[in-house]
């Protein structure tokens, strides 16, 4: 009796095993690691952050003016294990107001929207990272797409406290500009890491059998294109959020705001690509893995990643560095940080009717009108003066404006809410005047 007890607990602790084995062979390639002693939380992470206008290079002979932070395009990665305290002094050395917004959970103040923080200002961020997942983090200042397109932008990445399983990490942030409108729907460039085919002319490298793991951030604003790898079915954590059970795919979109973790491994060596499917691929996303086989030596956290983790991003930091080549007094290929709109049409071409010029020397910035959608701009849009009048203009928005004479010939500066400019016109004429933080909103001063 005792020896057939003893035969059913062997075959039962048989059964267990095996079952353990079977699911193991069967589960994605995510999972979290056991070794915890690379995430000492809670702590506080301190960064400081500085926005700076520069000039770099974004593809083989073209440089741009860029606005950036930290110095280029996209700035730095920044990293803390769920449940640290993050703070992040802001600099803003820019000649516009700019913020950071981090995309996660936090509270208004560090939301990096109605906080605009003016040149030669600062601002401090305080949160708790969380949840853990990879982030973006970009400016917010309206019109948002130019302040992005222009290079304002990066990574946050918030580990689980449980940790990750060891890989190979890379961070791509993708991105877009353009040589003539940041609005476009069509731009010139769609790019990895601020570099149009950066890694065709420096793939990466990776081991055959070794996890590697990607973390994802589209700052771009095209609609969602597929990221395919070749070679292989890859993991994909949806929207980059740990949280979420990983998914097989062959290709995974992202669209514009989102991200994703990819995790892939190539059992033979070989160059296998990644990129875009379609038109990005032809416009600066091509690029490739180099696997190539482990030698016998290889150290474990530094040639290899099995029970450690290696950090690509301080060698992918290198390798932009030295493309982009930052250097404020450059020479730039074409002015491209002009933003859509300062080339306006004359005012007056677009008057239908007399009831459109109002006689006032009363002017306001309406509310909303920092949002292009909402059809607000500077109120009445054509004023009527007597010449040696006086107007006065009042912001009566919730985010900072400027009123800026398209001649040169008067500059309120930046304009708080609530704020008021005044100018004198001495002379007969048409004045036409222009935001430069929100280009669309114009006006004209008529002097009779």
């Amino acid at each position: 009796m005792d020896r057939t007890i003893v035969m059913m607990f062997v075959v039962a602790c048989f059964g267990v095993a095996f079952g353990i084995v079977f699911l193991a062979m069967d589960s994605p390639l995510q999972s979290f690691a056991e070794n915890e002693s690379v995430h000492n939380s809670p702590i506080t992470r301190k960064f400081t952050i500085i926005a700076e206008d520069t000039t770099l290079e974004i593809a083989p002979g073209v440089r741009v003016e860029a606005w950036t932070f930290n110095g280029t395009i996209p700035g730095p990665t920044l990293r803390a294990t769920e449940g640290d305290r993050v703070i992040i002094n802001f600099i803003n050395n820019g000649k516009l107001p700019h913020t950071m917004h981090f995309h996660g959970d936090h509270n208004e103040k560090n939301d990096g929207v109605f906080q605009e923080v003016l040149p030669g200002n600062s601002y401090t961020y305080d949160f708790i990272a969380e949840p853990a997942g990879v982030f973006m983090y970009h400016c917010h200042v309206m019109p948002v797409s130019a302040h992005v397109r222009n290079g304002l932008y990066g990574a946050f990445i918030v580990d689980p406290k449980e940790g990750v399983e060891p890989a190979r990490e890379y961070v791509l942030v993708k991105g877009e500009y353009d040589l003539e409108d940041q609005e476009t729907w069509t731009p010139d460039y769609v790019f990895f890491n601020g570099y149009a085919d950066q890694y065709w002319t420096n793939p990466l490298p990776a081991k055959t059998n070794e996890l590697v793991r990607l973390y994802y951030v589209d700052m771009g604003a095209i609609p969602a294109y597929g990221f395919h790898i070749h070679g292989t079915i890859f993991d994909t954590i949806i929207s980059g959020i740990w949280e979420n059970k990983p998914v097989k795919t062959q290709t995974w979109e992202v669209g514009s705001g989102n991200a994703a973790i990819f995790e892939a491994k190539w059992k033979e060596p070989g160059r296998y690509l990644f990129h875009l499917h379609g038109v990005p691929e032809e416009k600066g996303t091509m690029a490739y893995f180099n696997v190539q086989d482990a030698s016998a030596n290889a150290v474990d956290g530094i040639d290899i990643a099995k029970t450690k983790s290696i950090d690509m991003w301080n060698w992918q930091k290198q390798i932009l560095t030295d493309l982009q080549k930052p250097d404020v007094n450059a020479k730039i290929t074409q002015t491209t940080t002009i933003l859509p709109g300062h080339e306006q049409h004359n005012v007056l071409s677009q008057v239908t009717s007399e009831s459109q010029i109002v006689e006032t020397t009363l002017c306001n910035i309406e509310k909303g009108s920092a949002v292009k959608s909402s059809n607000k701009s500077f109120y009445p849009q054509i004023t009527q003066i007597k010449s040696g009048d006086t107007v006065s203009w009042t912001n009566d928005d919730i985010s900072v404006h400027t009123v800026t004479s398209k001649n040169d010939l008067f500059d309120s500066g930046m304009m708080m809410p609530n704020d008021t400019f005044k100018q004198k016109f001495d002379d007969v004429g048409l004045f036409e005047y222009y935001c430069i933080l929100h280009p669309w909103m114009t006006g004209t001063i008529k002097s009779v």
